[in-house]
């Protein structure tokens, strides 16, 4: 599992890289995607992209200063795909959950209110 810097600069190889072929990026174009809260510079943009090229994710032809001629592998699409597949499907089990419970709760206070008519029409 890619931390959120690397999954960040990841994805924006992959929409770089859309048709599958080498492109040349250069170093500020790959900076832009991060936000400033995360403090990405020059340097641990090279180590994520080592990173990544390590665990065969992209294939990097040349890195010379602040320019990179990159590819994404199939490692790195099918990363992608699984990535974006494990968020939707948190999401749809959250969206479950919830509705289950309201579901349980309106069925839990109707059957209180039916047992409280109940116990005071015949009772009192």
């Amino acid at each position: 599992m890619l931390d959120k810097r690397t999954g960040t600069l990841l994805k924006k190889i992959i929409e770089l890289c859309a048709e599958g072929t080498y492109k040349v990026v250069e170093e500020e174009e790959l900076l832009a995607c991060f936000p400033a809260r995360l403090g990405v510079d020059g340097d641990a943009l090279s180590q994520m992209m080592n990173y990544l090229e390590e665990h065969k994710y992209i294939d990097i032809r040349y890195a010379e200063e602040g320019v990179y001629c990159v590819c994404v592998l199939p490692e790195g699409r099918m990363y992608s795909e699984n990535a974006r597949e494990a968020r939707s499907s948190a999401l749809r089990r959250r969206r479950d959950t919830v509705l289950m419970t309201a579901v349980g709760a309106f069925l839990g206070a109707f059957a209180g209110a039916i047992i409280a008519w109940v116990f005071i029409t015949f009772v009192f």
